[in-house]
């Protein structure tokens, strides 16, 4: 029995976004599930238990079915509305930049160098911070007056992590030097 290759052309899954974060990559599968398009997360379970791989595997991927990949390429790509209702709760309004007034912002709760750093060395777990930034101009502003700025938990956490590496490297340095003064006595 003899099939044609194109009666299962439209079956196929084609990516059509990828993210190298979860978050990023759910919200994007729940919106396509809300709209009824079959869609699903190809190395999201792999990048969910080692989120390191996520850059060597290319990130998550959102797989449509080719049939469906217009559609759902155009529903991701909708601009960021400024406001909407919430039922129960009233208007809620986007927050936006105060530098250039885009909504093209992200919450930043990772202090990313120095927590990757710690992650690698076995370190504890991550200092987080609150700050907002703008993906469009680079502003970063902190999530409340109230906290203290983010550069403060930036500079304080790097600067220990400075003084654990020199540390470090002072010991071995130490302990090499010793090990050649014991070498060469013999």
């Amino acid at each position: 029995m003899a099939n044609s290759d194109f009666q299962y052309e439209s079956l196929r899954f084609l990516v059509i976004r990828r993210s190298r974060d979860l978050p990023d990559a759910l919200l994007f599968e729940s919106m396509l599930d809300s709209a009824g398009i079959e869609c699903f997360l190809a190395d999201e379970n792999t990048i969910r238990m080692e989120w390191f791989w996520s850059n060597l595997l290319g990130g998550i991927k959102l797989c449509v079915r080719k049939s469906d990949a217009h559609e759902a390429s155009s529903m991701l790509e909708q601009p960021i509305l400024d406001r909407f209702d919430i039922e129960g709760i009233g208007e809620f309004q986007q927050p936006r930049c105060p530098n250039c007034n885009s909504l093209e912002i992200s919450f930043q709760g990772l202090n990313k160098p120095v927590d990757y750093t710690r992650a690698l060395l076995g370190g504890p777990r991550p200092l987080h911070r609150s700050l907002w930034e703008c993906d469009s101009c680079g502003r970063q502003w902190p999530e409340s007056q109230e906290k203290p700025p983010a550069n403060f938990l930036i500079s304080a956490s790097s600067i220990l992590i400075i003084v654990w590496t020199v540390n470090t490297f002072l010991v071995w340095l130490l302990f090499l030097t010793e090990a050649l003064r014991s070498a060469a006595s013999y």
